[in-house]
């Protein structure tokens, strides 16, 4: 498990942290307080939406990746966060509006935890799954899978597919959201798989080689039973080391305290 730790956005932070960062939020710490101020940085589009959603838990997931997203996204780019606008492509993906200085997200959520990527490196995604599948779920699942992944499924022993499914899962996610195409973009349609040194390559024909080359993924697992898929195309220096971002945790309440000063 990746040990990850509560920090505020640019501090420690270093060359290689700046290129691509992971921030964390847990759910349960987005509290009613927290929540009125993250309530107080949305554009009136977000607050149309907020307004749709009638879940508590949906509600308090949407408040906390508006935080969270807005706060890393304002320290990074030296704005306050009210001040960030965004906008929807035709996909609904959203974006900088305007795109300053190539930085990118992602913002992923479930049931108790909030994740934010950010790269100056190329487009990026992030996918955050709770638990592991399993029984139905696990065997229709599949179907969305390339064949050279289901074979490498039906090889494992049974108590070790779930696992691997699940991590084949959110690396296609975090992909697909880094290209902006989400489920358009067909699961069966390309492979993810360990190469002769165990780090994750892809082969999708509708990307050139030269291009496919410069994607790097990660995989995480954080407290609570998370797990995490991060995929990064380095636009900047495709051949060179690259490291996975270490994920830091938001404490919304440090946060709430500093806009009160």
């Amino acid at each position: 498990m990746t040990e990850a730790r509560t920090a505020r956005p640019g501090e420690g932070a270093g060359r290689a942290d700046q290129r691509t960062q992971l921030w964390l939020l847990a759910e349960e710490s987005v509290d009613a307080e927290v929540a009125r101020y993250a309530a107080g940085l949305l554009s009136a589009d977000e607050r149309r939406r907020l307004e749709r959603l009638r879940p508590p838990a949906g509600r308090r997931r949407f408040l906390g990746a508006r935080l969270l997203c807005r706060t890393v996204l304002g320290e990074l780019l030296g704005q306050p966060p009210a001040a960030l606008r965004f906008v929807r492509g035709a996909l609904g993906r959203p974006e900088l509006d305007p795109g300053p200085h190539g930085v990118r997200f992602s913002v992923s959520h479930t049931s108790g935890l909030i994740g934010c990527l950010v790269s100056r490196e190329g487009p990026c995604g992030l996918d955050v799954e709770r638990a592991e599948v399993s029984g139905p779920a696990l065997r229709y699942g599949q179907r969305w899978l390339a064949p050279a992944e289901r074979e490498l499924l039906a090889a494992l022993p049974p108590g070790r597919r779930a696992r691997e499914f699940t991590d084949l899962w959110v690396l296609k996610e975090a992909y697909t959201k880094a290209l902006g195409l989400g489920f358009q973009h067909r699961f069966d349609g390309f492979r993810l798989g360990p190469d002769d040194h165990g780090q994750v390559v892809l082969e999708d024909p509708s990307v050139p080689p030269d291009a496919a080359a410069r994607w790097r993924f990660a995989l995480l697992s954080v407290s609570g039973g998370h797990r995490l898929a991060v995929a990064v195309r380095r636009d900047d220096d495709g051949c060179g080391p690259w490291s996975a971002p270490r994920p830091r945790y938001l404490d919304p309440r440090t946060v709430v305290a500093g806009a009160g000063r």
